[in-house]
């Protein structure tokens, strides 16, 4: 089977780009790609039912697979053209088994692209179909190495991100006591920590990677085989130094000090810290040769080489 076109449905996720970076990357695999952004085409057609629009469109475009990011879709279309097209849904979120309006989605869908290896039988015992291991990436273009001598971007310590769970919030401020740290990418301000910005967009997380000393990986889970957040791979692409925690796995893809660095608990968060602050050689060189892994191992275009790769050689695996 050769996927020669395809429907991308999302939303358009300014801030984190995730969704333009792999249509570019996809526009670069296959022939034809079409975007559907859900959000535009409810608000242009508030008129009339939308969901009509949508599965009119796929109808009349008539692709060799409909991708959906996350779970941007109607359910009701998916439910409709999922016997007529193949149908995959990228899920990057670490909370699988969690959401059931995934599930449902993963029993219609022929392919469930997920992060992390753990949730893998257990949404097939729910009824997923077919869950398979993806990782996310960076992409080849947007996450470079930005200079800036802009004083606002540095700090000894930076984390780019939410404060989802209260172990986030106690580790940052295990940091803060002890060293300058910068958060950006949520109102921080309330939980006492230094935050000149809530919106970060890829430019932006590319100069606190260039300024900051150390860039903190803090997921919302430290258990999942092989999950970590995109964060790895933004920092990775954009030439920092990625200290973060360890999930089971990680040392399978990277070699620790040579392409990042991993922590188990706050205690050797701390310590390692310490360490690469004072090792600022090492630092820079661990930071340069991360860069060159993640751009030459895990760009968009070989994340979506991988999934078309993966339908057209596995067409009855859905």
């Amino acid at each position: 089977m050769s996927i020669r076109s395809v429907i991308f449905l999302g939303k358009s996720k300014k801030k984190t780009g995730n969704t333009r970076f792999m249509l570019n990357a996809l526009q670069r695999r296959v022939e034809k790609v079409v975007f559907i952004n859900l959000p535009r085409i409810k608000k242009t057609y508030f008129w009339t039912d939308y969901r009509n629009i949508i599965q009119d469109k796929i109808i009349r475009l008539n692709p060799n697979l409909v991708l959906v990011y996350s779970k941007d879709i109607p359910y009701s279309v998916l439910k409709n053209i999922s016997p007529r097209y193949k149908t995959a849904l990228f899920f990057p979120d670490h909370d699988g088994p969690e959401n059931e309006k995934l599930i449902q989605y993963g029993a219609l869908v022929d392919y469930l692209f997920i992060t992390n290896k753990t949730h893998i039988a257990i949404l097939k015992s729910r009824g997923v179909k077919n869950p398979v291991y993806c990782m996310q990436g960076c992409d080849r273009d947007m996450h470079r190495i930005i200079a800036t001598r802009n004083n606002k971007w540095a700090a000894e310590v930076a984390f780019v991100g939410r404060p989802r769970q209260k172990s986030r919030v106690e580790i940052l401020q295990a940091i803060n006591q002890k060293y300058e740290l910068k958060t950006w990418g949520a109102p921080w301000q309330e939980y006492g920590f230094t935050c000149l910005k809530t919106r970060i967009y890829p430019a932006e997380f590319a100069k606190i990677c260039f300024a900051t000393k150390i860039i903190l990986g803090c997921d919302q889970s430290f258990e999942l085989e092989g999950y970590f957040s995109n964060r790895t791979w933004i920092t990775l692409g954009c030439g920092g130094f990625l200290l973060t925690n360890y999930n089971p796995g990680l040392e399978d893809i990277f070699t620790k000090g040579k392409h990042l660095e991993w922590y188990h608990d706050p205690a050797e968060c701390l310590e390692l810290i310490a360490y690469y602050l004072k090792h600022e050689d090492r630092r820079r060189q661990i930071a340069r040769t991360g860069y060159e892994f993640a751009h030459t191992h895990r760009t968009y275009d070989i994340v979506m080489d991988e999934i078309i790769s993966h339908i057209e050689n596995n067409p009855n695996s859905g």
